[in-house]
């Protein structure tokens, strides 16, 4: 058995990349091999320089990919790595090649620049033992019709579904705010194709695109533009998805069989900073609950307190550690605990250190 790798793969092996991440993240589960299709971004031949891969026998078995962007918070701007198709053909599993693929990665990220990254996974424990934890904090708030009714309305909203021509505004509303992913009007074109169950609806004001909600299903996962054209624009929706004339009293045996909700409870995703949305729901006293932004891993962790004007700390990795200077105090913490005491919420150490932690905030469509 000979063993190539963790490389980058070559452009004469990108159809085979495609199809063994849809080997495991899709044909595994029973679903369609769109995954490559989903993630045009990254599975692309531009972005090959990005993946890892290992080959047995001249087969791809083992595969990672990264999506290195931009994202600001405020004055703070960082480069991201963005960890997604981490798939390890059934055969081959226990074997390390995950785990290799990973570090491999991770050596890339460095070469990238990338003071931290992120991913989403079902089995966090695996990711904690290579750094990475969960941390941040965002917030979604709930609808139903026992509060919608609370929305603030506006009869004469001008409001429609994006067209082609209207990306050059939206990528100003959303720059605007300084909060997320830096994306050109090209870029949130592609992160915006149209996908089943999804839509972005615009508001015009003046006869300008002012306004927008991106939707997927009944979930609003990012919103731009002020609250006094988000909000009517988000009463408007829940109206038409769920219309009060519509009964909702009983159910036929088929709608119960395939589950069919009696009425629609619709959501609202948003950063866990305030802003003028927020603050008028609060007001408002719509339930929100809170959960975590992504796993985070810290890259380069003296960087990103530069990248966030922390000059009086000082941070280095130390083997599994992070060792943070403020002052005459010295705290030598695990990678994880790292990421807690740097994006919260949870509080690792006592007392707090000042200046932290940051704000963070990554939109759904910015994730992979």
């Amino acid at each position: 058995m000979s063993e190539d790798g963790p490389r980058a793969p070559r452009a004469d092996e990108f159809e085979e990349l495609v199809a063994q991440v849809n080997r495991v993240m899709r044909e595994e589960v029973g679903a369609a091999p769109t995954y490559g299709e989903e993630w045009p971004r990254i599975y692309c031949r531009a972005n090959l320089e990005n993946i890892r891969v290992i080959l047995v026998d001249g087969r791809i078995v083992s595969s990672a990919a990264i999506y290195p962007h931009e994202v600001r918070f405020g004055d703070a701007r960082l480069r991201v790595g963005g960890i997604t198709g981490v798939a390890t053909d059934a055969p081959y599993r226990r074997r390390g090649y995950g785990t290799r693929v990973m570090q491999a990665c991770i050596e890339r990220m460095a070469e990238l620049g990338c003071q931290l990254s992120l991913l989403g996974s079902g089995v966090p424990s695996w990711y904690r033992k290579l750094g990475w934890e969960y941390a941040g904090l965002e917030r979604s708030y709930q609808f139903s019709r026992g509060n919608r009714h609370l929305l603030p309305t506006d009869p004469g909203l001008k409001m429609r579904e994006a067209e082609d021509g209207d990306f050059e505004a939206l990528a100003s509303i959303h720059a605007a705010r300084a909060l997320g992913g830096v994306r050109s009007p090209g870029l949130l074109r592609s992160m915006w194709a149209p996908k089943p169950g999804a839509a972005v609806w615009v508001a015009q004001r003046d006869g300008a695109v002012s306004a927008y909600l991106r939707v997927r299903g009944t979930s609003v996962t990012e919103y731009g533009g002020p609250a006094n054209l988000v909000l009517p624009m988000l009463s408007r929706l829940l109206e038409t998805w769920d219309h009060p004339s519509i009964q909702t009293s009983t159910r036929s045996i088929e709608q119960r069989h395939v589950n069919v909700k009696p009425t629609v409870h619709a959501s609202l995703d948003a950063p866990w900073r305030p802003d003028d949305v927020t603050e008028t729901l609060d007001a408002l006293g719509i339930l929100r609950s809170a959960s975590y932004v992504r796993m985070i891993r810290i890259e380069d962790p003296q960087r990103l307190l530069r990248a966030y004007g922390r000059t009086y700390l000082s941070a280095r990795t130390v083997g599994d550690s992070i060792v943070v200077k403020t002052g005459d105090r010295t705290l030598r913490l695990s990678r994880t605990d790292a990421v807690k005491l740097f994006f919260g919420p949870e509080r690792p150490v006592k007392p707090d250190v000042a200046g932290l932690p940051f704000v963070f905030h990554v939109w759904a469509a910015d994730r992979v």
